[in-house]
């Protein structure tokens, strides 16, 4: 059987379409959009966790205030699988694709938990001009690289190892974390815009005196980073500072979104030795 030499260059075209297509190829998410307002509030969530970790706040946050999104980033529950590696570049340029398919444009306050807080660091200091706000709840800093235990043989207990029992997408963002770091840290200055930085007091269940200590010191130095930032230490509150404290984190992002007042925020002094 011959076929045209039209044929082949057709043939050819479509072959480099779909080698192009698949490595610009843009998964899409799992969305959770409530409310109205001029501006969006992005949540994104830590390592491990979904969209489901904002479900009681968003609602309060959303109310009378701004259109509010929440999501699962790729390769978690109903969102397509991570093509692209886990690093805070390809995991905010996937948001930012997103949001523009939705046609939900700039501004945006951008709220952070955890690694999250991490990957929203990048998003304010690399596209500084689209981001009216930053919260960040108990944020990774840039030099908490966490590290791959291949040797695990039990559950995930600390946020520095990853073990065997782990979903292949949480073991690729904690293998690209440490790289994330070094793409926050040489990212450009952050500008001055309204951010508010909270930080959690209570110990954790197998955190030493000397581990709580650096987290302080680290959280101070996230707060440094941001010109101006509020640095709030939320007495009473673990990791998850927005099950602890809901109230104190929705304030903090309705002010930050211009909705309200930060009559509930009172900074709580450095504890000594770092220790609440």
């Amino acid at each position: 059987m011959s076929v045209s030499v039209t044929s082949l260059i057709g043939l050819m075209l479509w072959a480099i379409g779909a080698v192009a297509s698949a490595s610009t190829f843009t998964p899409h998410h799992r969305v959770h959009i409530e409310g109205e307002g001029p501006r969006t509030i992005i949540l994104e969530s830590g390592f491990g966790d979904t969209l489901d970790i904002w479900q009681t706040i968003q609602p309060q946050v959303a109310a009378n205030c701004a259109r509010t999104f929440s999501y699962n980033r790729a390769g978690y529950l109903d969102s397509e699988p991570a093509a692209a590696a886990r690093d805070a570049a390809s995991i905010v340029s996937e948001l930012r694709d997103e949001l523009q398919r939705r046609n939900l444009n700039p501004p945006y306050v951008l709220v952070g938990h955890s690694l999250g807080g991490l990957y929203m660091q990048y998003f304010a200091r690399n596209f500084p001009g689209e981001v009216a706000g930053l919260v960040l709840i108990d944020s990774t800093h840039w030099r908490q690289g966490l590290k791959v235990d291949s040797t695990a043989d039990t559950p995930y207990q600390s946020r520095t190892a990853i073990t065997l029992y782990m979903p292949l997408v949480m073991r690729r963002e904690l293998s690209d974390s440490a790289e994330a770091g070094l793409e926050v840290n040489g990212s450009p200055s952050a500008w001055a815009i309204p951010t508010v930085v909270l930080s959690s007091t209570r110990v954790g269940p197998v955190e030493t005196a000397d581990q709580r200590a650096l987290a302080v010191t680290l959280q101070n130095s996230i707060a440094a980073d941001f010109p101006g930032a509020r640095h709030v230490f939320v007495e009473n509150s673990g990791h998850y500072i927005q099950r602890d404290r809901p109230a104190v984190v929705i304030d903090a992002i309705r002010d930050v979104a211009g909705c309200s007042s930060l009559n509930r925020l009172t900074p709580a002094p450095l504890p000594a030795r770092g220790m609440p």
